[in-house]
């Protein structure tokens, strides 16, 4: 067959995503490109056995919405999600510092 005969690669219409937590512990998830992320969320958080208002989830950094999809995230084949438990308390350095003037 020669190069002229041969069809152009069509994306295909699924993804592979791998979401990682702090623990470093993955899970990965075939999911269509058009479809909301809301439904890999549920999916992870039910996975992890944590509930779902206590997750955040991130790309390159930035907050993933419930209704954004992995096309208007950009996101392709392999790439990798951030999930975060929600974090009660912490201590901030700016708050220690300013405590410390006094």
């Amino acid at each position: 067959m020669s190069s002229s005969d041969k069809k152009p690669l069509i994306p295909s219409s699924h993804i592979t995503v791998k979401v990682k937590n702090q623990d470093d512990i993955c899970v990965y998830f075939r999911i269509k490109r058009d479809v909301e992320l809301r439904k890999m969320m549920h999916a992870y958080s039910d996975k992890v056995g944590v509930e779902m208002s206590t997750l955040r989830f991130l790309f390159d950094g930035n907050r993933i919405k419930l209704n954004q999809t992995p096309n208007e995230l950009g996101l392709e084949d392999e790439d990798e999600i951030e999930a975060f438990g929600e974090q009660l308390g912490g201590f901030s350095f700016f708050f220690h510092r300013h405590l410390r003037e006094y």
